[in-house]
C-alpha cells in the first residue's frame, strides 16, 4: 500500500509539473472544481468583517502539497508577538482525531489526535492553537475566548467562510504554479488569478529579496533525551560520515537538498506526505544517524530509536512583508504591568 502511494504521488507530481498527456485527459474533471471555487468565492465575506477586536492573517497555498506554509506561520508567530500582540492559531489538523469540534491543543496531545502540524505549532510558539474541521467555528471560539489579537491561519485560504484581514500565499520557486490548471490535472486549488487578490506572496527558495525566503539549519535535538546541539557544533562532528535523511514531508527534496548544501554524505528515504516514520523504517536504516525534520518528529515517542536527531530550522521572512503587516494590522494593545 505504501509503495502504491508513493507511485501514485510521483505520477501525479509528473503530470501537474512535466506536463503530458495525461493532464489533458484529466481537465474536464476540472470544470466542476472551477464552479464550486466562483461560487463559493462570490459567498465569501468581504476582507476586514472579522470579529471585533482580532486581526486574522491566513497563510495559505494555491497549490496542493507542501510549500512551507508552517514555518511560515512559525516565523510569523514569533515575529508578532516580539512585536506585542498577543497570537492564537486555526488549524483543520489533518489526518488528527479531535477535527469535527473545535480542540484546544495542549502539550499532552499527540500528533496523531490533533495532526502533526498544529502539534508542531503548538510546541514552537506556545500559543492557543484551535483544531477544527470548520475554520470559521474555529475563529470565532479563539476570538471569543479573549486571548488573542491576531489569529493565524495554518493553510485556509479556500476555507472562504472564515473571514480574513489579511492572506498571504506561499510558492515553491522551483515549481510555481505547475502547469497553471486546476485539480486534478494540475495543482492549482484556485485560478492563478487569485495571485492578484492577496496581500502578499512568499517564494521558497526564490533569489527576490521582497518574496523569498530559505530554510536555515539552527540546531539539532536528539529525540531519545531532549538534548539540543548548535547545528554547526552537531555538523563538525557528523559531516566526514554518511547518515540517512527519513522524512514523510510532501516535497521531500527541499529537506535533503538543505542536507546536501550543508557538507553531508547522505542517503535519502521519502515517505508519502504526512506519512508517520515507524520503528520498521527506523530499523531498515543501517546508518550511525537517522536525520529527520521536526514535523516528522512529533510523530514520533520519546523512547525511539536513540539514532534520531532533528534538524531544527528557522525562516528569516522578507523585510518587506513585515513591513507591510505592520501598515495593515492595528498597533498591539498596551497591557498594564
Amino acid at each position: 500500500m505504501i509503495l502504491l502511494r508513493g507511485t501514485l504521488e510521483r505520477l501525479v507530481n509528473y503530470i501537474w509539473y512535466r506536463g503530458g498527456v495525461l493532464s489533458w485527459c484529466l481537465l474536464p474533471l476540472s470544470w466542476p472544481v472551477r464552479w464550486v471555487v466562483r461560487r463559493r468565492r462570490r459567498q465569501a465575506p468581504a476582507k476586514g468583517s472579522t470579529p471585533p477586536g482580532v486581526s486574522v492573517i491566513v497563510v495559505g497555498g494555491l497549490t496542493a502539497g507542501g510549500t512551507g506554509k508552517t514555518p511560515v506561520l512559525i516565523a510569523l508567530g514569533k515575529w508578532l508577538m516580539e512585536q506585542g500582540y498577543r497570537v492564537g492559531v486555526v488549524s483543520r489538523g489533518y489526518k488528527g482525531l479531535r477535527a469535527a469540534e473545535p480542540h484546544w491543543v495542549s502539550e499532552i496531545d499527540s500528533a496523531a489526535v490533533v495532526g502533526d502540524e498544529p502539534a508542531l505549532i503548538r510546541r514552537d510558539l506556545k500559543v492557543p492553537v484551535l483544531v477544527c474541521r470548520d475554520r470559521k467555528m474555529a475563529l470565532n471560539t479563539l476570538a471569543q475566548s479573549g486571548q488573542v489579537d491576531v489569529v493565524l491561519s495554518d493553510d485556509g485560504l479556500q476555507h472562504y467562510g472564515m473571514s480574513r484581514d489579511v492572506e498571504i500565499v506561499v510558492l515553491d520557486a522551483e515549481r510555481g504554479l505547475g502547469n497553471g490548471r486546476l485539480l486534478p490535472a494540475g495543482p492549482l486549488r484556485e485560478p492563478g488569478s487569485r495571485l492578484a487578490s492577496v496581500d502578499s506572496v512568499l517564494e521558497r527558495n526564490s533569489d527576490d529579496p521582497g518574496r523569498g525566503f530559505r530554510y536555515q539549519p539552527t540546531l539539532a535535538t536528539h529525540v531519545a533525551t531532549g538534548r539540543t546541539m548548535p547545528w554547526q557544533d552537531w555538523l563538525a562532528d557528523w559531516r566526514q560520515q554518511t547518515v540517512v535523511a527519513l522524512t514523510g514531508l510532501g516535497q521531500p527534496g527541499q529537506f535533503f537538498t538543505m542536507l546536501i548544501e550543508q557538507g553531508l554524505g547522505l542517503r535519502t528515504v521519502a515517505l508519502a506526505d504526512h506519512e508517520a516514520i515507524t520503528a520498521a523504517h527506523l530499523e531498515s536504516c543501517d546508518e550511525p544517524v537517522i536525520l529527520v525534520t521536526a514535523k516528522d518528529a512529533v510523530k514520533l515517542p520519546r523512547d525511539t530509536d536513540p539514532r534520531v536527531w532533528v534538524v531544527e530550522i528557522e525562516v528569516a521572512l522578507p523585510a518587506s512583508l513585515l513591513s507591510r503587516l505592520k501598515g495593515l494590522l492595528p498597533p498591539p494593545a498596551q497591557t498594564g504591568c
